[in-house]
């Protein structure tokens, strides 16, 4: 008997061995179309979750080293502010600026120093302060300008000596003509507000 005389319809009526090998490939097409549509996407899936679970890790390990280091970056973050407060308090407000004018110049009369000229320039606005700039002449000795300069960065508010020029009064005079520009600086208001 040939497998071409067999039909389909009598295939329990078929010898032993012709069954056995189309149920062994029936079983291999089951297995195949199995593993192409239930076993494929399932391993896909696992990887999906394998690549998913590496990332958590990592994103766990990363967490987990922030709050490690969170009483750390506290402890900066509290010596920040305390350094900003101080800082606050060495800017001027409105109502000192004539005092902080005042101060300057005694302490150029303290040093035998002679004014030409002190004055307030235009306001500059920054970010969020205003930049106050304060045009100074005066003349006097090397030593006692030099003193002046010193005794105007101990003053308890930040003031910034910049484009400093000296030249002698005359060639024979050791008394120099100094010109400086200084700034001090003062938050803009809305910005002091929202603190």
């Amino acid at each position: 008997m040939s497998f071409a005389d067999l039909e389909l319809d009598d295939m329990p009526d078929w010898p032993w061995a012709p069954q056995v090998l189309v149920a062994l490939l029936l079983l291999i097409l089951v297995l195949v179309a199995g593993t192409f549509f239930v076993v494929k996407p399932a391993l896909d899936e696992l990887e999906h979750y394998k690549q998913q679970e590496l990332e958590l890790k990592q994103t766990l390990s990363r967490v987990a080293k922030k709050a490690a280091l969170l009483p750390l970056m506290q402890a900066q973050l509290n010596e920040l502010n305390s350094h900003y407060d101080f800082l606050l308090q060495q800017l001027p407000e409105q109502k000192e600026l004539a005092s902080l004018l005042a101060a300057m110049n005694e302490e150029g009369l303290n040093n035998d120093l002679t004014f030409t000229r002190i004055d307030w320039g235009k306001r500059v606005s920054q970010d969020f302060l205003l930049k106050l700039p304060l045009d100074i002449e005066l003349t006097g000795s090397y030593n006692n300008i030099g003193d002046y300069a010193q005794s105007i960065a101990q003053l308890p508010r930040i003031i910034l000596l910049e484009n400093a020029e000296w030249q002698r009064v005359s060639q024979e005079s050791s008394t120099l003509h100094f010109r400086v520009r200084a700034y001090t600086y003062q938050f803009k208001q809305g910005e002091k507000k929202q603190e």
